[in-house]
């Protein structure tokens, strides 16, 4: 019960996150529309059938069945609306100039963009954690993993990938992740010594928890080494308990279950109810010793979970600091993130095209819902640096000329200024339905891979 609670939490705090997000970026549109005297009949968060509804003046502000979007209705927006011959009236859309037009489907991608530039400012000037250093110190290395096979070992220090200075572990990761298949050279300080190491990541697979689901395939790259995090025991083991009769010691670090890295409480928790009673290998860390345990998980009417009867403690080896900036550095700062952000998306489509991110590694909005709830619950601060990344890449994706974004309406907008008149009718809606079922069918494609991910974010 505990569980399932806290995953109708984790999703009901990103369904808020997400629809914040839609929310500011339909109000975008909707004080433009009405600072150029556009009639909006119509603000929705969300799509489909009306939920919640209420009239203020001419305009019906209502929340919708379907969370993963909005809109902003205007009069004489469709110019199917038309009957030949029929001139648009003042207040349409249609009606107003070029220029006002633009403004109007400009205002929802810019205001996402802007939102996120204040958020990061603020963050900057209020204090993050950052790395303490650039270096990344290896904690564990995955057994098989592509790192061991090319000689990585535990306690190496990587200063260096593919000649440039290494960025901490979140910028770690995302280089290794867009580089599926391909060589990645690592500049490692061992002894004092400086090594040059070539690794070629392999596709990140997430293993079922029990025989009932399939692996997961994450579309994007890993070579299986992890920082120095650990998971202890932190007190001896229950009497009596499977851990206990297992062999399990206080202060063991508990690095993997079942041939799956622990890098969090949590993973230990997932794993061992996972097991839904069946027999888990549970390997530890003990000096300079690694051991394969195994012991089979029993059923707790307390907890409504299945334990082996060790409390945890968490240790984290911190390699971050705390920084606050004046606004002259956190303006550089967020310039720098903001610009790194907008790029992200064109660098994952350009790898994706050399074959180093695979269309697994896409989310849809059923993932990023997960995402978003997860990390909120994690962390608050860590929620709001997510919040502006997607907030960016939510204006820039609706940027793109992609006919039925804001974007596409700025495209036929910037034809028919160069024209001196629109495309037709006909055109601009075989343009749009054409570009609408592809849209329709990469979001549901999207979508059923978001439900091949859900297990990974439940608790």
């Amino acid at each position: 019960m505990e569980n399932i609670l806290e995953n109708i939490l984790m999703f009901v705090l990103g369904l808020v996150g997400l629809s914040f997000l839609v929310t500011i970026h339909e109000l975008g549109h909707f004080l433009v529309a009405k600072w150029n005297n556009v009639k909006v009949n119509t603000f929705s968060v969300g799509f489909g059938k009306k939920l919640l509804k209420f009239r203020k003046g001419e305009t019906e502000y209502c929340l919708s069945a379907i969370p993963f979007g909005g809109y902003v209705a205007m009069a004489g927006e469709n110019p199917d609306s038309f009957k030949d011959g029929q001139v648009p009236g003042e207040r349409d859309f249609t009606g107003k100039s070029v220029g006002a037009r633009a403004a109007i489907a400009f205002a929802g991608p810019f205001i996402n963009i802007v939102f996120a530039f204040i958020l990061l400012m603020i963050l900057y000037m209020v204090g993050v954690q950052e790395p303490a250093n650039k270096e990344l110190i290896i904690g564990f290395v995955g057994k098989g993993s592509p790192a061991e096979v090319a000689g990585v070992l535990p306690g190496d220090t990587i200063t260096a990938m593919n000649g440039k200075e290494t960025q901490g572990w979140d910028d770690f990761r995302e280089q290794i992740g867009v580089s599926l298949g391909a060589n990645v050279e690592l500049e490692i300080h061992r002894g004092g010594a400086p090594v040059m190491i070539t690794v070629v990541p392999e596709e990140l697979v997430i293993p079922a928890k029990d025989s009932t689901e399939s692996e997961t395939k994450m579309g994007i790259g890993d070579i299986g080494i992890y920082p120095q995090n650990r998971v202890i025991v932190r007190l001896p083991p229950m009497a009596g308990s499977a851990a206990e009769k297992a062999g399990i010691l206080q202060n063991d670090t508990v690095f993997e279950i079942n041939g799956n890295h622990i890098g969090r409480y949590e993973d230990v928790v997932r794993q061992i109810d996972g097991s839904k009673g069946e027999e888990v290998k549970v390997t530890v860390i003990r000096g300079g010793d690694t051991l394969t345990l195994p012991m089979t998980p029993v059923y707790s009417e307390d907890t409504k979970r299945y334990m082996i009867g060790v409390q945890m403690g968490y240790v984290l080896f911190r390699e971050t600091k705390f920084v606050r900036r004046g606004p002259i550095e956190a303006l550089e700062k967020t310039c720098a993130t903001s610009l790194k952000m907008t790029t992200s998306i064109f660098r994952y489509f350009g790898r994706m095209f050399k074959g180093q991110v695979k269309v697994d590694a896409f989310s849809g909005p059923v993932s990023i819902v997960a995402v978003m709830g997860n990390v909120w619950m994690s962390g608050f601060q860590e929620f709001l640096m997510l919040l502006a990344l997607i907030s960016i890449n939510l204006g820039v994706m609706n940027l793109l000329p992609l006919a039925i974004t804001d974007g596409g309406l700025l495209m036929f907008l910037g034809i028919e200024k160069l024209r001196g008149k629109p495309l037709s009718t006909k055109t601009q809606s075989i343009i749009q339905n054409v570009a609408a079922a592809f849209f329709i069918s990469f979001f549901v494609f999207i979508t059923i891979l978001d439900f091949g991910k859900l297990g990974l974010f439940l608790k």
